[in-house]
C-alpha cells in the first residue's frame, strides 16, 4: 500500500505478524508504518516500548529461577535436618523477578551483627567466595558498595541496603540492616538467617532474601555442610 513503510524496517529486519501481539503493540506499529504521520511517531515509539516492557513481564512470569553453581548449602544440623531450597519460596518473588539466584547458606548472628553501633550483617568469607561472588558483574563495585534490594520471606518488605567489603577482610550488608534487625526483632545466637542472592529478571541489579529461624541457642555454633537435591 502507498504511502506505508514496511514493517521490516521497524523490527530487526523481518517481517512481522501483528496478530501476535498485543492491541498497544498493533496500533504502535500502525502508526510507524504509516509514512507521513510524524506527529504520531513520539506517541507511537512510547506505545511501542511499553508493549515491549510489558510482553517481556509476560514472557519471564513463569521463568524458574536457576542456582548458579553446584555447591552444597552450608547450614546449622543441631535441631534436626535443614535443608533450604536452592531458590527462596516466596510466592511474591519466585517465578516473578527472580533469575540467576545463588544457593542458600546460613548464618548464625553474632553480638556484632545486632549491635545498632555496627549497622551491619557480616558474612563468612568462604560463603561470600563459593555462593556471592559468581553472581557478580564487573560494574559491581563491592569497595564503594553495591546498592541492593532484601526482601523477607512475606516478599513484600523490601528494605535497601548496600553489599560492600570492609577493609578489604570482610563483607557485608550495611545501611539499611539496622531497620531490618529491629523490624524483625533478630537476637545473637539464636536467631539464624538463611541467605539467598539473585539477579532481579528485569532490571538485573542484586538482591537478597533472608529468612529467619529462631532456636534455643545462646552461644556460637559450628555449621555443616548439607546435601540439597530440591
Amino acid at each position: 500500500m502507498a504511502g506505508k513503510r514496511k514493517l521490516s524496517e521497524w523490527v530487526n529486519g523481518k517481517e512481522v505478524n501483528l496478530e501476535e501481539f498485543s492491541e498497544e503493540f498493533r496500533a504502535a506499529m500502525t502508526l510507524l508504518a504509516i509514512k507521513h504521520a510524524k506527529a504520531d511517531e513520539k506517541i507511537a515509539m512510547a506505545l511501542l516500548e511499553r508493549a515491549k516492557r510489558s510482553r517481556f513481564t509476560e514472557e519471564h512470569a513463569k521463568t524458574k529461577p536457576k542456582p548458579i553453581q553446584s555447591s552444597h548449602s552450608q547450614t546449622y544440623q543441631h535441631f534436626g535436618p535443614y535443608s533450604p531450597p536452592d531458590c527462596p519460596p516466596v510466592p511474591s518473588l519466585s517465578g516473578l523477578i527472580i533469575g540467576a539466584c545463588s544457593k542458600p547458606f546460613e548464618k548464625q548472628l553474632t553480638p556484632t551483627d545486632v549491635r545498632t553501633d555496627q549497622c551491619r550483617l557480616s558474612f563468612n568469607k568462604a560463603d561470600v567466595e563459593n555462593f556471592l561472588l559468581p553472581l557478580l558483574n564487573k560494574s559491581d563495585d563491592l569497595v564503594r558498595g553495591t546498592p541492593v534490594t532484601v526482601y523477607d520471606m512475606n516478599g513484600r518488605k523490601e528494605c535497601s541496603m548496600t553489599f560492600k567489603r570492609w577493609a578489604s577482610k570482610f563483607h557485608v550488608l550495611t545501611e539499611g540492616w539496622n531497620k531490618f534487625c529491629k523490624e524483625h526483632e533478630l537476637r545473637k545466637y539464636e536467631d539464624f538467617v538463611t541467605v539467598w542472592m539473585f539477579r532481579h529478571v528485569r532490571s538485573g541489579e542484586l538482591c537478597f532474601v533472608l529468612s529467619m529461624r529462631r532456636m534455643p541457642v545462646f552461644k556460637p555454633l559450628k555449621r555443616s555442610r548439607t546435601t540439597n537435591d530440591n
